[in-house]
């Protein structure tokens, strides 16, 4: 388990790998990390390995955020709009 600490932009990054995940005594110090960054107001960014293929799902994260981001653009102006 890698953690990575940003002070100026308030900003705690924690690698994770498949064993740090199955390992239940690293498990407890990421949460007791995570509750004392939450004390101090930082953020807290936790990175996992996952199972599936990283491109695909690369792939399928940007076309749903894009998808998304119009939805909300939309809505925004509907609002605005309405005003």
């Amino acid at each position: 388990m890698e953690f990575v600490m940003d002070n100026e932009l308030k900003l705690a990054k924690v690698w994770c790998s498949h064993a740090d995940q199955k390992d239940e005594a690293k498990q407890q110090k990421l949460k007791e990390f995570i509750a004392d960054c939450r004390k101090k107001k930082i953020f807290v960014c936790v990175y996992e390995s996952g199972d599936g293929d990283l491109l695909e799902n690369t792939k399928e994260l940007l076309a749903y955020n894009l998808n998304n981001q119009v939805t909300r653009s939309k809505a925004a102006k509907s609002r605005d709009d309405a005003r």
